[in-house]
């Protein structure tokens, strides 16, 4: 894109931000929440799943003034969200779900639609809003909460996480080897050969049901920055860290470089100006890893949460400073417990997240939580047991396997060490349902998501 092309769009952008015509969403999640799944459904909804017995709480749908939605041209210089692609993997037989992002990107509508009332209801034969759609690794954002502290401080916090029961075996033989390392060697082979055993440590955490908190999230999805010199990066054992060494040195100033020129320009082009915010959270998998998982989840949500900027969205707001006026947040897989379970499912994923909805609620945020399946992978129904109605689901396993069974109540309040020392939970993971292309795609709740994101711009 030329220099004037770019000036040009930007000048659209400020426009529209003006006027209330332009809205950058933002889908926050840890790897494995669902956020490529989302934002594929989000999107194929507005642009193909538009009709009321799809959409009924869609007020702009119901009340037949959305025209539709179409996809909309973007710097030439910016990765592209793979939609495409994503329905591909849906309609295949058997479908599959869609990979897992590797690099940021992003995708531009255009969404067309007749004003409910007022002046332009009246001068104007349709109304646009330019909504922009960003998607990055679940293991970038991890790193946000490491720009508020020291080296000195990310190694005690890493290691005081490493001592937790699902992760102190697997970190017992990278410490064994920072307890014998020389403190005066900061050469290029020593760095790397303990970047590559933090990195492999890493990735075991990675594959560890429960292990949410691993940083840097860029030596397990680097993305362009493969073999950068900065991300030989590695907490040391506090008390080396603590000590004025060679490679403590090092170490800080590849952390401090990390944080200023990774971390921080991620943050500022793809959060800062945010304007509204979706947040899932897999509830369901964390119950399944147990009381430590649950903790985890929890803590990470609040570390990476307390980096974004809410309160209320006026027009100086939206063009110098923009803030997040809306979140939602959703409990995602909500199709993987039956329909009964789901004002649990929402309880819970409240309780997970009371400090945080007190934050953004605090800076007059509109906030609302809700359990979605943005793809739907299962269908429910009741089989008879002795005589009586017995809620179940229908679906098949990730291994190809069809099953009708109940997967268990969800907990309303976060469950204690004692109710998982005594219970198992077991939610199973589905494959999607089968799909056809041009029809929408099946879905729990994504009207109400869609209403509450968009339905006040869509008036």
């Amino acid at each position: 894109m030329s220099f004037f092309s770019k000036v040009q769009q930007q000048g659209r952008e400020l426009t529209g931000r003006a006027f209330n015509r332009h809205l950058r969403l933002g889908v926050t999640g840890l790897s494995g929440s669902g956020k490529t799944a989302f934002i594929t459904s989000l999107v194929q909804q507005l642009t193909q799943g538009d009709n009321a017995a799809n959409l009924p709480f869609f007020s702009v749908v119901r009340e037949q003034r959305y025209l539709g939605g179409r996809l909309a041209e973007q710097r030439l210089a910016v990765p592209r969200f793979p939609l495409e692609q994503n329905l591909q993997c849906l309609a295949q037989q058997p479908p599959v779900w869609p990979p897992s992002t590797r690099l940021w990107c992003q995708l531009n509508l255009q969404l067309r639609y007749k004003a409910s009332a007022g002046l332009r209801a009246q001068l104007q034969t349709h109304s646009e809003l330019a909504l922009q759609i960003v998607d990055y690794p679940g293991e970038w954002l991890l790193d946000l909460p490491m720009l508020d502290i020291s080296y000195a401080n990310w190694c005690e916090f890493s290691w005081q996480l490493f001592a937790k029961d699902h992760r102190q075996a697997k970190a017992e033989a990278f410490k064994q080897q920072l307890a014998a390392v020389n403190l005066h060697d900061d050469s290029e082979l020593a760095l790397q050969q303990l970047t590559d055993a933090y990195k492999q440590l890493l990735s075991q955490f990675h594959q560890t049901a429960g292990a949410y908190l691993n940083q840097p999230g860029r030596l397990l999805v680097p993305g362009e920055l493969a073999g950068a010199p900065m991300l030989q990066l590695f907490p040391l054992l506090p008390e080396q860290a603590a000590q004025d060494t060679a490679l403590s040195r090092k170490l800080a100033q590849h952390y401090q470089s990390y944080c200023q020129h990774v971390i921080k320009p991620f943050y500022q082009q793809h959060f800062a100006a945010l304007d509204r915010q979706v947040i899932l959270v897999d509830c369901l998998s964390a119950l399944n890893a147990g009381y430590a998982a649950m903790t985890e989840l929890q803590q990470a949500l609040r570390l990476i949460l307390q980096s974004f900027h809410y309160g209320p969205s006026g027009l100086l707001n939206r063009l110098f400073k923009p803030r997040i006026d809306k979140v939602l947040f959703a409990a995602s897989k909500a199709d993987h417990v039956t329909p009964e379970q789901h004002k649990a499912l929402t309880l819970l994923l409240q309780q997970l997240l009371q400090q945080p909805l007190k934050h953004s609620q605090y800076q007059a945020a509109t906030t609302e939580a809700m359990a979605i399946a943005a793809i739907r992978a299962s269908s429910s129904g009741f089989v008879q047991v002795e005589g009586l109605p017995q809620p179940c689901l229908s679906g098949t396993d990730v291994e190809g396997k069809a099953m009708t069974y109940f997967p268990g109540e969800v907990p309303a309040t976060l469950p204690d060490a004692s109710l998982f020392s005594r219970h198992q939970f077991s939610f199973a993971n589905f494959r999607p349902l089968p799909w056809q292309e041009h029809q929408p795609l099946p879905h729990v709740r994504m009207d109400h998501v869609l209403q509450f994101l968009l339905g006040d711009k869509l008036r």
